[in-house]
């Protein structure tokens, strides 16, 4: 026990240091889908239990798959980000955001596996006003080249690649009681190449926990016209920002819905739906059928 103790508190105060996960996976499948739940990473099969992947005092949260599913990135803490091999256990933090970033919002790998994109933000007081910076900073796996590639944006809380590699999407939002650094920023859906340039407009709307399908055939996403801010459905449209609908509104009993994320088959959709302070892991067909509970006490979902 006091060995793990100086491990745990090793992983909080060296940046790039390597600690060995409590549940290592010898086979990560397709199948799983990986959550936080109180700070640490744990990940599902379906039709199987929950294994553990990490267990340190660092708040571990929005976790995401690598193309093949053999590591997760994750945001540790406001402003680093963390990488795990799922088959060995091994974590490495291998970035840290300037302290300014107030927090981490969403995580991207490319496709290739090299470089992983970081939606952030950071709020600041200027002339007594609460303004918002959303940023978009690209890194490469082995912890190397960290850069600013997207500024300006509002609340950015979705990021997904292309299959190609070639665009990266992105859901963009404002929040109630701030003022967006630049008051012209697109809000809803927007897109962008790798390295910042060619911003532009997809679909103006509510949006946020934006997700696309493997194929690149339909991005997901959380709206709140049918419900409100705080509570949320789920959309689905076509990459061109075309027959955008529902296609899930809250269960009977909850309050809303989160973090859409689509199945590697992009056949089944994976979400996160609230009741007051709980939320819980539910699955639908990728038209929005066949919704049903799975686990309980989940948050920050990927399929």
């Amino acid at each position: 026990m006091a060995l793990r103790r100086v491990l745990r508190l090793t992983a909080l105060w060296l940046v790039g240091s390597s600690i060995v996960a409590s549940a290592a996976w010898a086979s990560p499948s397709p199948a799983s889908i990986v959550f936080d739940r109180t700070g640490d990473l744990y990940a599902i099969r379906l039709g199987h239990g929950v294994s553990q992947l990490t267990s340190t005092f660092a708040r571990e949260h929005a976790p995401v798959w690598s193309p093949h599913h053999q590591r997760v990135a994750f945001a540790v803490g406001k402003r680093a980000v963390g990488v795990l091999n799922v088959a060995t256990g091994r974590r490495r933090v291998i970035a840290r955001l300037p302290d300014r970033i107030d927090g981490i919002g969403a995580l991207a790998w490319s496709p290739n596996g090299n470089s992983i994109e970081i939606g952030a933000t950071n709020t600041f007081r200027r002339k007594k006003l609460f303004r918002l910076n959303g940023t978009v900073w690209a890194v490469r796996t082995d912890g190397s080249a960290l850069r600013l590639v997207v500024g300006g944006q509002g609340f950015l809380t979705g990021l997904a690649f292309t299959p190609d590699g070639k665009r990266v999407f992105a859901s963009t939002e404002w929040p109630n009681g701030v003022i967006l650094w630049h008051r012209h920023a697109p809000l809803g859906v927007i897109s962008f190449a790798p390295d910042g340039s060619g911003v532009r407009l997809v679909r103006r709307t509510t949006a946020s926990d934006l997700d696309m399908s493997r194929d690149g055939r339909h991005v997901a996403y959380r709206g709140w016209i049918r419900t409100c801010h705080a509570c949320g459905e789920i959309w689905r449209m076509s990459p061109n920002g075309s027959g955008a609908h529902v296609i899930a509104l809250p269960p009977k009993g909850y309050d809303g819905l989160f973090d859409p994320s689509f199945s590697p088959s992009a056949r089944q959709i994976a979400i996160v739906a609230t009741h007051g302070r709980h939320a819980s892991l539910w699955i639908m067909r990728a038209d929005g059928s066949r919704l049903h509970r799975v686990l309980g006490h989940v948050s920050g979902v990927d399929w």
